[in-house]
């Protein structure tokens, strides 16, 4: 007989998170967000990692709390030297976990008290919803951001009528910058806001920030003249620099430092999903820290230690990856911008992250039509992320995967036109197939830092 508070959980697992069509086993996955396209560089220097540093000692169990010690001096050096923080991070204000999510439900459980809530920006990952009701038994309050806000002050304005109008106490506002699923970026006005906005309500301000690394930092691409005279179907982002919360001078806005937390984790940026890693910084608040460490103790394999503190050990070597991989994001990105203009459907043009957010259901979406598109994906063997779980507040909304390699991403694109039955047939333009290919050049490590290109 299983638990009342798990038959709780499962019931409201059942009802937050909809039923998906059964892919079948030969599908061609879209709807999952994972970077394929930093992989090929990534294995060797992995393989290396093993090789090179694996010890009958790390077959133990970890004898730290927090990490081990050479990974948290590592991934110190990481923060300070991509993340460009006010003031250095130091190993001591790390706690390393089994993934992004589970440092989310750990955090959520040192933070929160049962039946409390936090406030998020949506549309927004599944996810974190579940980290805050499957088993914390807390209130996850979506506060949708609509396209063309001007100004951080309409933008507090959300957040004072989310609070005003949340039936449990708010104990934090969770902030995923860059934003999943618009692959969007908050311009540095919006961030300082919602950290004065915290510091107002004394409450918590929780960075996701995984997607920092793949942001690509390009000149915006003019918005297509519209195909309705409701207006463009191009959704351009606020800001197309990612700024880390790291960055910014707390004690200039105002703002207690200890009430500041950054989320990170290999799964996007370093496309490895799979080695389940992620990261607390917390630079002012070793309470919570020691907490999280606690919690988190003999959660992560020390073979993905050995494999990250080695990465994290040449940073020269990871920049010319995520450099590289950024370059290929963006050629991904705009290849599939293309198809959905092509097409007319209206979405949000990405310039971070791994997805695009697109309305492929149209403006008369039900939830009868949602449906009957995902059963038509299933049928072409493409599968294709639902809008519904991401607190879409409109129907037809999808989430599309773009990095894969390129043959898969041309192929899922496609499958998509056949499962819609479109009437035109979308090819890449001669532009397009120039940007939309790098050169495969192997990067090998030589010495301590250098890398052939």
């Amino acid at each position: 007989m299983l638990s009342h508070r798990v038959q709780k959980s499962l019931n409201w697992l059942a009802e937050e998170i909809p039923s998906v069509p059964v892919w079948p086993q030969d599908v061609l996955a879209m709807n999952s967000a994972e970077n394929w396209l930093c992989r090929p560089d990534l294995v060797p220097l992995m393989k290396k990692a093993i090789a090179d540093n694996l010890e009958a000692s790390h077959l133990s169990y970890s004898k730290n709390l927090g990490g081990p010690p050479d990974l948290l001096e590592n991934a110190a050096s990481f923060f300070n030297r991509f993340f460009n923080p006010q003031s250095p991070v130091l190993p001591s204000h790390i706690v390393c976990g089994a993934g992004a999510g589970s440092i989310l439900d750990s955090l959520d459980f040192s933070l929160s008290e049962l039946d409390e809530g936090m406030l998020i920006n949506a549309p927004c990952w599944e996810g974190f919803g579940i980290a805050s009701n499957l088993r914390n038994d807390d209130r996850l309050i979506p506060v949708t951001i609509p396209v063309g806000l001007s100004s951080p002050e309409q933008l507090i304005k959300l957040y004072v009528k989310a609070m005003e109008a949340a039936t449990c106490r708010v104990r934090g506002i969770i902030v995923c910058n860059p934003m999943n699923p618009s692959g969007h970026i908050y311009p540095t006005s919006w961030l300082e806001a919602i950290l004065q906005f915290c510091e107002e309500q004394d409450i918590q301000y929780i960075a996701d920030e995984i997607y920092g690394m793949s942001a690509w930092e390009s000149q915006q691409i003019k918005t297509p003249k519209p195909f309705s005279e409701k207006g463009p179907i191009v959704f351009e982002s606020p800001e197309t620099k990612f700024t880390s919360v790291l960055s910014l001078d707390m004690k200039r806005i105002g703002v207690n430092p200890a009430r500041v937390h950054v989320v990170y984790a290999l799964s996007k940026d370093l496309g490895s999903s799979g080695l389940r890693l992620g990261f607390l910084v917390t630079q002012k608040n070793p309470e919570l820290r020691n907490a999280m460490a606690i919690l988190n103790r003999y959660r992560v394999s020390n073979a993905t230690s050995v494999i990250a503190s080695s990465l994290f050990s040449d940073l020269l070597v990871l920049e010319h990856i995520l450099v590289r991989n950024r370059m290929l994001l963006r050629n991904a990105a705009e290849l599939v911008g293309d198809f959905l203009s092509f097409h007319r459907f209206a979405f949000y043009r990405p310039v971070a992250g791994v997805f695009i957010w697109t309305r492929l259901g149209g403006e008369t979406a039900t939830e009868v039509s949602d449906a009957e598109i995902m059963e038509n994906f299933a049928s072409a063997k493409v599968s294709v992320a639902s809008g519904v779980p991401f607190h879409a507040r409109d129907r037809g909304w999808f989430r599309i995967t773009f990095a894969l390699p390129r043959e898969q991403l041309l192929e899922g694109l496609r499958r998509i036109e056949r499962a819609m039955d479109l009437e035109r047939t979308w090819r890449p333009s001669n532009d397009m197939e120039v940007v939309g290919v790098v050169p495969d050049r192997k990067m090998k490590p030589r010495g301590a830092g250098c890398m052939v290109m």
